[in-house]
């Protein structure tokens, strides 16, 4: 792997070179972008101030024009704080969740709901969504990060109740600029960043970066990353634009199913309760204790192209076209599911807990160790097409877009896994346990194809209804089709076709939104926005299925069980900036979620019971701050307050309506994050010193609110030194007091250890 830094570094300073041959063309193209449409965003750009125009509106507004909260971590802060992955944004923004979970695939959730919807350059990733939560990759080119929070169906289309996540990547420039970074760090990692652009004509410009991780990893969860992105714009003329990026990646990871919990309140032999319920056994070093089978893996594979044309129609319209695919083949075994040793037998082990009035008797050190595993590929292809520009009606300007969306999506999962060999399940001692007890051979009984349509129609408006007062109207019309298969297997081959089943949703959705400025550098908004979330559940003989009056209904004749749950949300807020001191951000929120599903275990006969009962709802205000007293001091911070809560669901024979009020899993009421740089302006050299922590307040891993996540504050540093115009070393230390918490649990019952002391040492190079 080190082999391969230097070799990277060296191809680079080759392409260094080219380029700058190349580029002594006279007359060179320079990309309008580049100057003309940079917008300075300093009202919420979460670390540093520049960006370009907002993504996800295709119009060139800035935020301050826009009725909505959205969080960016720009370039800069990402570099500054040595963020490599999605995982590591909470070092910068608040009321945002990313977690680790089942190994390597990460969960979302913003102002304490789920349904984010996960973009990589406008494309969207539907494997979040089908499963709740996706593996993501290492950072390879990416500019920046926007996360625009609550309700956004009208701006991206269907799922978006918690929000949308859209990772960004840097496009080419004419410019000649060569990056490259080596890093160290704890657990034997070590990282390898470079990236090129130039202009390979006066009418062609490229890019191309590279991005390798290796690492031991916290807790031995060793990881293999390979990261590579590339992209060609060509200008034929003055009207046309073609842009062309791939992505592809290669992760390998063994994976992490954390320490279990117990579920019930342990006592000894005398009565004394030793445990209670959340607890793990003592003695356990979280540090080292790995639970996981040596085969256990999370192999992710990925590769994507987006592609742009835009035609200038006029001077004030714009045809837009942007293409996208990706595919992407993973597989998973982990040892995901512990259970303690259990008996009814008196004196067979030495503590016990209650099942109502009767004792069973437990083990509290050992646990039986059981693997799951499943195999998927996945092909996406999708179209935005759009017209965007300006008009006058009625005395007032518009920024207008209308546009058609298409996607497909096919996934194809091999399940039902059928395993032998002696690694089947393994008794074992919870704090010595044994990651290789023979072999494991995997067979598959199932194999499930969903195949997905989603077609769209939208429409943007942002009208300047007078000098101070602008309106925004967003709307889109939804139309999703779903059908799945399940059929029996041998392995990887059929050998009994199943029935599809065909679930249809269609919904409008809008936000439609004010912006009223108050002074040159406040504005103040209000807006509504909803969402709908079509319900992938399939009607299945061995499960009873509730309305939401809490009646039992029966699937309809092509396996659709329910309506698609809805998200509403109202928020207003202030965008203010005072000259160049101080850029401040407030918002309020009120989201209401509605037919949500809930599992209520087992009936009479057996079998699982679902409901569509439930509602939840969240409310909370958020506020990021940008504070620049002198050129040599900066203050970020942010505060998020969420009550995200269980509201009114259905009382049934099967569940009565226990959990409301209870606090949403994963959902802290209170999240900040803060940074203060010290910087030393001089001519030739900067000396940067961050302080910065991340907190959040307690959490549940359950609707019971029984699986407790503690409190964790989180203390973070960087230090940097630029030696001259092309050298920096620098020096990041996340979880600075090796802090042990968790946010994250398996099962709701497998405790995900967060990783404790890093130190990063990182040569960083730009030419």
């Amino acid at each position: 792997m080190k082999r391969n830094f230097i070799l990277s570094l060296l191809l680079c300073s080759g392409m260094a070179g080219a380029v700058q041959a190349q580029q002594a063309v006279p007359n060179e193209t320079v990309d309008p972008s580049d100057v003309d449409t940079t917008l300075y965003l300093d009202e919420q750009v979460v670390v540093g101030h520049r960006m370009k125009r907002l993504s996800l509106f295709r119009l060139p507004v800035t935020l301050s024009e826009t009725p909505l909260t959205m969080a960016i971590v720009d370039s800069k802060a990402l570099r500054d704080l040595n963020i490599t992955d999605l995982l590591q944004i909470n070092k910068t923004t608040a009321g945002i969740r990313i977690m680790n979970n089942y190994g390597g695939f990460h969960m979302f959730r913003a102002r304490g709901m789920d349904g984010l919807v996960l973009l990589s350059n406008g494309i969207r990733d539907e494997r979040a969504e089908i499963y709740s939560c996706a593996p993501t990759s290492s950072f390879v080119g990416v500019d920046r990060v926007e996360v625009i929070k609550g309700p956004s169906s009208a701006l991206i289309g269907h799922s978006a109740i918690g929000g949308i996540i859209n990772v960004l990547y840097s496009q080419p420039s004419a410019r000649t600029s060569v990056d490259a970074r080596i890093a160290v760090g704890s657990w034997n990692t070590y990282t390898a960043q470079v990236g090129a652009t130039g202009a390979l004509s006066p009418t062609v410009n490229f890019r191309l970066d590279y991005t390798g991780i290796q690492s031991d990893g916290w807790r031995d969860n060793t990881r293999r990353s390979n990261n590579v992105y590339a992209a060609l714009d060509f200008r034929p003329n003055d009207r046309n634009k073609f842009s062309f990026s791939a992505l592809a990646y290669d992760n390998r990871v063994h994976t992490d199913p954390g320490i279990p919990r117990f579920q019930n309140d342990i006592f000894d032999e005398n009565g004394n309760k030793v445990y209670s319920k959340g607890d793990i056994p003592t003695g356990i070093d979280l540090a080292k204790t790995s639970l996981t089978y040596v085969n256990d893996h999370l192999n992710d594979k990925h590769i994507s192209s987006t592609n742009i044309w835009e035609h200038n129609l006029s001077e004030n319209w714009l045809l837009r076209d942007v293409l996208g695919f990706s595919y992407n083949t993973l597989s998973y075994l982990q040892s995901e599911e512990f259970s303690h040793l259990t008996s009814k037998t008196p004196g067979r082990y030495k503590h016990y807990y209650m099942n109502g009035d009767e004792k069973v008797y437990i083990s509290v050190d050992s646990i039986l160790r059981e693997p799951f595993h499943f195999d998927y590929d996945n092909y996406y292809a999708g179209n935005q097409l759009s017209v965007q520009g300006q008009f006058e009606a009625l005395g007032m300007r518009h920024l207008a877009s209308f546009g058609y969306d298409f996607s497909y999506m096919s996934l194809k999962r091999w399940q039902g896994q059928v395993f032998s060999g002696p690694a089947i399940s393994t008794v074992m001692s919870i704090r010595n346990p044994i990651s290789n007890p023979g072999y494991l051979d995997e067979k598959f009984s199932q194999i499930v194809d969903f195949i997905e349509y989603y077609h769209s129609l939208a429409a943007f408006d942002q009208i300047n209804v007078t000098d101070r007062l602008a309106a925004m109207l967003a709307l889109r019309y939804n139309m999703f089709r779903r059908n799945i298969t399940t059929s029996k297997s041998d392995n990887r081959v059929v050998t009994e076709k199943g029935e599809p089943a065909i679930l249809i949703d269609n919904a409008p959705t809008f936000k439609v939104g004010l912006v009223y400025e108050l002074t040159p550098g406040s504005r103040i908004y209000a807006s509504v926005s909803n969402s709908f979330r079509p319900v992938r559940t399939v009607g299945d003989n061995n499960y009873v299925y509730l309305d939401n009056k809490g009646r039992t209904i029966t699937p309809n004749s092509t396996g659709k069980v329910y309506a698609p749950e809805r998200g509403m949300q109202y928020e207003a807020g202030i965008h203010s900036r005072f000259g160049s001191l101080l850029a401040l951000e407030l918002a309020g929120f009120h989201i209401e979620k509605s037919n949500i599903v809930q599992k209520f275990g087992k009936n009479a006969d057996g079998k699982s019971v679902i409901g569509q009962v439930g509602t939840v709802h969240s409310d909370g205000f958020e506020i990021d701050a940008t504070l620049t007293p002198s050129p040599y001091i900066d203050l970020r911070a942010g505060y998020t307050l969420t009550l995200a809560k269980v509201g009114e669901y259905s009382s049934t024979e099967f569940a009565k309506a226990a959990f409301k009020g209870h606090y949403l899993p994963y959902s802290p009421v209170h999240t900040a994050f803060g940074w203060l740089f010290l910087n030393n302006n001089s001519e030739r050299h900067l000396f940067r010193l961050g302080l910065g922590f991340d907190y959040a307040s307690e959490s549940y891993a359950d609707l019971a609110n029984e699986m407790r996540f503690d409190p964790a504050f989180v203390a973070n540093a960087m230090v940097s030194y630029r030696y001259n115009k092309f050298w920096t070393l620098q020096l990041n230390a996340d979880n600075l007091f090796d802090k042990r918490y968790a946010k994250a649990a398996e099962n709701t019952i497998q405790w995900l250890p967060e990783p404790g002391r890093n130190i990063t040492v990182s040569a960083i190079f730009h030419m």
